[in-house]
């Protein structure tokens, strides 16, 4: 097994295309494909289900691509790092965040601040997805992310530092009946088209509000957003109302924000293994904290 190979397998899991996956690497659509068998014979499983039209992974092959894609990020990662060692940083730190408003807010000032003090360390912004943070903190694809307490659940591989205490919100078009209203049952909103936030990018505790939206208005019709950016566009477009925390949509004169009188705490902040030992870690929680108090 080589380097390679791996990339051959993680491109194609991604492409599904031998023809994409070739161009992307700068190989040869045959040279893609004896990568592929040499790696399939050298495992001993099948990664790929294959015909003239279409490429699929196994339940084999996506397991192994899951495992392979955090381990070539990491590797690419670290061979970035080693360059920038060489030539002007002394080390490199990852942070994993979920572009909510208040990440938009605050997250630039926390890196100049953290620069200021630190302008040797390089700072890298990756895209997290809320329902493998853990995975990729433990594969060490992120030094640090931005996340809700509940996300992390009782893990002891895990240090959670709050950063904010939020709370759940009615989230309407500006013209609704609703929008001048100063609180609002969950049962008032029955018989709204309402808008949920994807199951499987969900934290805990917004899967258990939509659960009991789903079960305090059974006269609802549903339809779902994958990001909040999609629930946000989806509202002003007048497809109906949303519940989110209140920390994830921004100000916009197109939209109207109600207190649910239901309340249940939404604890957002910073985590990183519990093992973690870099300096660069332990500095950038630091100083989070100095500026939060």
């Amino acid at each position: 097994m080589n380097i390679q190979q791996l990339k051959c397998f993680v491109s194609l899991a991604e492409t599904l295309n031998f023809s994409t996956t070739a161009e992307k690497l700068n190989l040869t659509q045959p040279a893609v494909s004896h990568n592929i068998k040499s790696l399939e014979n050298e495992l001993g499983i099948i990664l790929f289900v294959r015909n003239k039209r279409t490429v699929n992974l196994t339940l084999a092959g996506n397991s192994f691509y899951e495992d392979m894609e955090g381990l070539l990020f990491r590797l690419d990662q670290s061979i970035k790092k080693a360059k920038l060692l060489s030539e002007k940083y002394e080390s490199t730190l990852v942070i994993g965040y979920t572009e909510t408003v208040f990440e938009k807010k605050v997250l630039p000032d926390m890196i100049r601040r953290f620069k200021e003090k630190y302008p040797q360390i390089q700072i890298q912004l990756k895209k997290s997805n809320l329902t493998r943070e853990k995975e990729d903190l433990l594969n060490q694809k992120f030094d640090v992310i931005f996340t809700s307490d509940d996300n992390l659940g009782k893990d002891i591989d895990f240090c959670f530092y709050p950063v904010l205490q939020g709370f759940y919100v009615c989230v309407l078009p500006q013209n609704h009946p609703f929008a001048n209203e100063s609180v609002l049952d969950i049962e008032q909103l029955n018989h709204q088209s309402i808008i949920l936030f994807d199951e499987h990018q969900s934290p805990p505790t917004l899967k258990r509000m939509n659960k009991k939206i789903t079960e305090n208005c059974p006269d609802s019709i549903y339809t779902y957003g994958d990001t909040i950016n999609t629930v946000h566009t989806m509202i002003k477009s007048d497809l109906g109302v949303s519940v989110l925390p209140n920390f994830v949509i921004g100000e916009d004169s197109e939209i109207a924000v109600v207190p649910l009188s239901y309340t249940e705490e939404v604890v957002y902040g910073l985590a990183c293994l519990r093992s973690e030992e870099r300096l660069e870690v332990k500095r950038w929680i630091s100083t989070i904290k100095e500026l939060l108090t």
